[in-house]
């Protein structure tokens, strides 16, 4: 009984923080400050506000604190960017610019939105996330998976449990149903990246900040950042602008050689996409930003 508890607590869990993914509140970042007589400020921002937030210059203008704590989590539905920083844990200070470190960890994940029956006999697939393997597997809203590679799914906590319990890559079969016909799917198990990034000082300027904008807009008008990265299939783009002339989106290997082009017309200042590097072999992206006469770049690094 304890353990059908513990279960289905998990399985609620779970669901909303799948169901908050589509929003963008779901994107937090905190800010506290401290003098010597403890706490003096706290900042939270959410949304829009947490994604443009620029941490190393934040980091840069507060260096005189007695102490700066920065933390937050960036979520998407195919990755979850954690944000720590403790001026107290630095080692060194010395240096002019502000470095990220990243260190990412990849978990199995299959990219489904289910819900358990009433039957406990499967779990009723509600939504697939486009490009994982779910959705590279064919399987569509409204089907039930009673089996994952041989396990008995009755609730979707089991189906939580069995994908964690496989391998990313590995080759599952699926048992469905829908209606009164039975019949299996197979997919390649895709992965959801969980990135813990810090800063710390560091003595030459960063090469994401410096090729971040490829002219001369200001900062505070328009922004570009993607993530995880570097990333092993899939990168989040995010682009905010206060400009409402068309994006297009450019995506080109290290050499300059165009490999995908998007235009998106009725910009209304904020652009949020994900691009899929599984046909690209491994190795270093730009992906550009394109909008009148301004030009905005990242590099991605693509590993597997």
């Amino acid at each position: 009984m304890r353990k059908m508890l513990l279960c289905t607590l998990m399985g609620f869990g779970f669901m909303n923080l799948c169901v908050g993914q589509t929003n963008a509140t779901t994107d937090k970042i905190s800010v506290n400050t401290y003098d010597t007589n403890g706490l003096v400020k706290q900042i939270h921002l959410e949304g829009k506000e947490a994604l443009s937030f620029d941490i190393p210059t934040y980091i840069q203008e507060n260096d005189h604190l007695e102490r700066l704590i920065i933390s937050g989590a960036i979520k998407t539905d195919i990755s979850t960017t954690i944000i720590n920083f403790d001026s107290n844990k630095l080692q060194d200070q010395d240096g002019e610019y502000i470095c990220k470190e990243v260190q990412t960890q990849y978990k199995p994940f299959l990219g489904v939105r289910s819900e358990g029956r009433d039957d406990l006999n499967g779990v009723d697939v509600k939504q697939v996330i486009a490009t994982t393997a779910a959705a590279k597997g064919g399987i569509i809203i409204n089907e039930t998976i009673t089996e994952f590679n041989g396990d008995v799914i009755n609730s979707y906590c089991d189906l939580m449990s069995a994908v964690r319990s496989s391998e990313i890559g590995d080759r599952v079969e699926l048992k469905m149903q829908k209606g009164v016909k039975h019949y299996s799917k197979y997919v390649i198990v895709g992965s959801k990246a969980i990135s813990n990034v810090t800063y710390k000082y560091c003595q030459d300027e960063p090469l994401e900040i410096s090729n971040e904008i490829a002219s001369n807009v200001n900062m505070e008008e328009a922004s570009l950042s993607t993530y995880p990265n570097p990333t092993g299939s899939v990168s989040s783009v995010n682009f905010n602008s206060a400009s409402d002339e068309d994006v297009i989106f450019h995506v080109m290997d290290i050499t300059g050689n165009l490999i995908h082009k998007e235009v998106f017309s009725n910009f209304n200042g904020n652009l949020m996409l994900d691009y899929n590097f599984d046909n690209q072999s491994v190795g270093t992206y730009i992906i550009a930003i394109h909008q009148g006469e301004e030009v905005y770049k990242r590099k991605v690094q693509l590993i597997k």
